[in-house]
């Protein structure tokens, strides 16, 4: 990817093309998201930025043109970037680890807004999924509503909200892996080191007390933002101690594999990673490595 990187830094007319033909796709947004970051990382931010406002500039000309709705879909791709921008240029000036941090914190600021906004959360997400499985069900699908819309949409405000923070540290993680060969970093031990710090942890604590409280709801919400960025912790103590004990190469897929192709070895597993990186953030189940406040 080195060689890649390197063409696609010196061609921004292809940087941006690209950054607007992958952003409208649900399953490469992220790397949308993620040339931003490589053009943060070996350019710097200023140059990123005019990267994302030529592309934003292009894919709301190109959506009004097509008729769709492109106020929605530009207000989308300028948080995306822009928040691309401010993760890629916070991990080149500081660290990896404070850039997620940071992307964990805006994500709970977006569900704490998002719930003084829409005042009861819980009837917004029931009209959404309501709305969903009808078309489901004109669809020809068979679903049932009232099985499962109550409990998913107490939960849909934070599951949304940690979903938007794993995309972006997804994204962080990609563009910062394709650059930092060339620009001689080395992202795998930064990756390996990642702590969300005593902060965060002080945090959960808080929440956790909140449960008992009438702010429960949000208390949840919060803890689902926040139990994204102990998975990531999880994830980066299991490649710590792989890289550290020499695991076979092929590791990665007893991970992995299982979380792709079944979703309640999924919820296992990020689930147990959650428990794992909040075990590290307090007991520090890493030997040597530094531990950011």
């Amino acid at each position: 990817m080195t060689g890649l990187s390197a063409w696609l830094i010196q061609r921004r007319a292809i940087r941006v093309a690209l950054m607007v033909v992958l952003f409208p796709l649900p399953l490469t947004l992220v790397l949308s998201a993620a040339i931003v970051v490589l053009t943060t990382g070996m350019k710097g931010w200023r140059d990123a930025l005019q990267d994302c406002a030529v592309a934003l500039s292009v894919l709301v000309a190109l959506t009004a043109a097509s008729g769709g709705g492109w106020v929605e879909i530009g207000l989308g791709a300028a948080l995306t970037w822009l928040l691309a921008v401010l993760l890629g240029a916070l991990r080149n000036a500081v660290s990896l680890a404070l850039a997620v941090q940071v992307a964990v914190l805006i994500g709970m600021a977006a569900a704490i807004g998002f719930a003084l906004w829409v005042r009861d959360t819980q009837a917004f997400w029931e009209r959404v999924l309501m709305d969903l499985a009808e078309r489901a069900s004109s669809a020809g699908l068979v679903v049932e509503p009232a099985e499962f819309v109550p409990g998913a949409a107490q939960l849909m405000t934070g599951l949304m909200s940690a979903s938007a923070v794993m995309s972006s540290v997804v994204a962080l993680l990609l563009g910062s892996a394709w650059g930092d060969p060339a620009r001689g970093r080395d992202f795998g031990s930064e990756f390996r080191e990642l702590r969300m710090g005593r902060t965060l942890t002080l945090l959960a604590g808080v929440l956790v007390v909140l449960l008992f409280t009438g702010l429960g709801t949000l208390a949840d919400d919060l803890l689902l933002v926040l139990a994204a960025g102990f998975v990531l912790q999880g994830l980066a103590l299991v490649h710590w101690h792989g890289h550290a004990r020499q695991w076979p190469r092929l590791w990665p897929l007893a991970l992995y594999l299982p979380m792709a192709l079944l979703p309640a070895a999924a919820v296992l597993e990020l689930t147990g990673l959650a428990i794992l990186g909040l075990l590290d953030n307090l007991l520090g189940l890493r030997r040597g490595g530094r531990d950011p406040a």
